[in-house]
């Protein structure tokens, strides 16, 4: 059972800074002017992978001759450098946030690997992991006016409105997760507010109000015992008015996302997975991609201690072996739509 509390406060009217700005609402397109596929990899908790997937996703893709943009967005503790054996740079994506760099695309460094540049984190700033909304937006027509094949989003863990709305301008969003189940809960709430927050900010952009109304209702007192899932407060809102619950259901189900298993132990734990997507499909009425599984090998560690990138110095290893086939998994997915097209297997 879902708890709405959160939810319901958000629609109503009430003084919190925080949410009396939103990124406004926009189809789900390619936000770059450039044709960009923007990609970010998040999740609910810390310390699964996240930063080693991103990474090794930019690598891949850059061998491939592709022009590939890391970012750094783990605001809080970004080490998305030492992933690539590299140093942080003297500017930062914080120098941005911050409005002391105008340019998004001049904060980019070249790193040893050809195709590949580099937008570090946070430069020493104790407050800059708490930014506001407009900062989130103003990040989202940035990432317009790079001029790469991809750019890709290494997003901090946790279900704040900032990360939320950060994972929401891609394009494309990739859940990492591994098979304990502290980590399965925290995506599942991450979820949750995923979509909870995509709703919210629908109706934030309808100048009418009529959605903002229709979803008061549905959690009223009188429906609220009717709301358990996400997938009920689309159908409630159907049964109050079937074109706002098109909208709304189209809206949330144009939301692309995928998940990879990491630090697969057990052959058991290779079935997780798919129960994952299944579970997904019933608690948020969409389906939810399941990219494949990266094992659990000691080299994974090895090659973030000693700096040297997992698909380049180990790149026989099937922790490497496992991320190249989510990631043909991913680009094969999308081939033919929204612009996407596959590469030459690696």
């Amino acid at each position: 059972m879902l708890n709405f509390n959160w939810f319901k406060r958000l629609f109503k009217s009430y003084d919190i800074a925080e949410d009396t700005q939103h990124v406004p609402y926009t189809p789900m397109e390619y936000p770059s002017i450039y044709g960009t596929k923007i990609w970010a990899v998040g999740g609910g908790k810390g310390g699964v992978g996240k930063t080693l997937l991103a990474t090794n996703l930019g690598i891949l893709l850059s061998k491939n001759q592709k022009r590939v943009l890391l970012i750094d967005a783990d605001l809080g503790a970004a080490n998305l450098h030492t992933f690539l054996g590299v140093d942080g740079g003297r500017t930062a994506l914080s120098s941005f946030l911050k409005e002391e760099v105008p340019d998004l695309q001049s904060l980019a460094v070249k790193t040893p690997i050809p195709n590949l540049d580099l937008i570090s984190g946070a430069k020493d700033s104790l407050d800059v992991a708490d930014i506001k909304p407009d900062k989130v937006a103003r990040l989202k027509d940035a990432l317009r006016k790079v001029d790469y094949d991809y750019a890709i989003l290494d997003i901090g863990p946790g279900t704040s409105s900032t990360l939320l709305d950060m994972f929401l301008i891609s394009n494309e969003g990739i859940i990492l997760s591994t098979p304990e189940p502290t980590t399965i809960e925290n995506n599942y709430r991450f979820l949750k507010c995923l979509f909870l927050r995509k709703i919210k900010t629908l109706a934030d952009a309808q100048d009418d109000g009529k959605l903002k109304d229709l979803l008061q209702k549905v959690f009223s007192e009188k429906w609220s015992q009717r709301v358990k899932t996400v997938s009920d407060i689309l159908n409630q809102l159907s049964t109050l008015d079937p074109e706002q619950g098109r909208v709304l259901r189209e809206h949330v189900s144009n939301t692309n996302i995928s998940m990879v298993m990491n630090q697969m132990k057990k052959n058991e734990d290779k079935e997780i997975g798919s129960s994952i997507k299944r579970a997904c499909s019933d608690y948020f009425g969409i389906d939810i991609g399941y990219l494949g599984s990266v094992s659990y090998e000691e080299c994974v560690s090895d090659s973030i201690r000693n700096r040297k990138p997992l698909t380049i110095h180990y790149s026989s290893s099937g922790a490497a072996r496992g991320i190249e086939s989510c990631l043909n998994n991913l680009l094969n997915k999308n081939k033919g739509s929204n612009g996407f097209s596959t590469i030459n297997q690696f």
